[in-house]
C-alpha cells in the first residue's frame, strides 16, 4: 500500500470506530432510561458508517495479504445493510418530529430499497463489475446506480435530521437549544463530508466525518460536562 492508501485506510478505520463508540453510548441510554428512540438512533448511527466498513476492513486485511478484500465482499459489506439502517433512522425521526402520516416515508423508502436490493444481489452474483470495482486495496469505485442510492439515503437522513435539529433550535430551553446547534453542525459536516468523500476520497473528508460523529453525540446526548462548558453552569457538588 502507498501512503495515500494507508492514510485513507486509517482515517476510515478511525471514523468507523468512533461511530460504533458513539452508537454504543447512545444505546447505553436505552438500557438506562428506556425509550425506543435511543435504540433506533444508536443502531442507525452505527449503520450510517457502513459505506466505510469495507475500506476499514480491507485496510486491515491488506496489511496481511497486500490486496485487501475481494471485490464482491467489499461491495456487499459496504451496501447491503444500509437500507435497514436508514429505515431505522426514519422510524426514529418519525417518532421525534411527527411526520403527520404514520410510517409513509419509511414504507416508501423500504419499497424502493427492496427493488434496489434485488438489483444489487442479482448483479453481485452474476456480474459484480456492474456495481463497482476496487481501486487499490482500500477504496472502490461504485457504479452510478449505487452512488444515486447512497445520495437518496443521505438526502433523507439530512432532511429529517435537519427538521429535528430546527425543532430543538426553536426551543426556549437552553439545553435543548444547545443540542440543536450540535446536531445541526453534525448533520452539515456529515453530509458535506460524505458528498466530498464520494467525489474525492481524502483524509480531510474523513476528518469531517469524525467531527460529525462527535458533534452528533454532543447533540443527541449532551454530556453534562459539555453542557456546563457551553452554558456556563457550575458543576454539581
Amino acid at each position: 500500500m502507498n501512503l495515500i492508501e494507508i492514510t485513507n485506510g486509517i482515517s476510515s478505520l478511525i471514523f468507523v470506530v468512533i461511530c460504533i463508540f458513539v452508537g454504543i453510548l447512545i444505546l447505553n441510554n436505552y438500557f438506562k432510561f428506556g425509550g425506543k428512540d435511543f435504540l433506533l438512533v444508536g443502531i442507525a448511527w452505527i449503520g450510517l458508517s457502513e459505506p466505510w466498513w469495507p475500506s476499514s476492513l480491507s485496510f486491515i486485511v491488506a496489511i496481511f495479504n497486500e490486496t485487501g478484500l475481494a471485490d464482491p465482499i467489499y461491495l456487499f459489506i459496504g451496501i447491503f445493510f444500509l437500507p435497514l439502517f436508514i429505515v431505522l433512522w426514519l422510524l426514529a425521526m418519525e417518532d421525534l418530529i411527527h411526520f403527520g402520516t404514520k410510517h409513509i416515508i419509511p414504507i416508501i423508502f423500504s419499497i424502493g430499497s427492496l427493488i434496489f436490493e434485488i438489483y444489487f444481489m442479482f448483479y453481485l452474483f452474476s456480474d459484480y463489475t456492474v456495481l463497482g470495482n476496487m481501486e487499490g486495496p482500500v477504496d472502490a469505485n461504485f457504479s452510478p446506480i449505487l452512488i444515486l442510492y447512497q445520495l437518496i439515503a443521505l438526502l433523507l437522513f439530512f432532511i429529517t435530521g435537519v427538521v429535528f435539529a430546527i425543532q430543538s433550535l426553536k426551543s426556549s430551553e437552553p439545553r435543548i437549544n444547545l443540542k440543536g446547534k450540535f446536531l445541526f453542525i453534525a448533520l452539515i459536516s456529515f453530509t458535506v463530508g460524505t458528498i466530498f468523500d464520494i467525489i474525492m476520497t481524502s483524509p480531510i473528508t474523513r476528518t469531517m466525518l469524525v467531527i460529525s460523529a462527535i458533534m452528533f453525540y454532543f447533540g443527541y446526548i449532551l454530556p453534562p460536562g459539555i453542557q456546563r462548558i457551553f452554558l456556563n453552569e457550575l458543576p454539581e457538588n
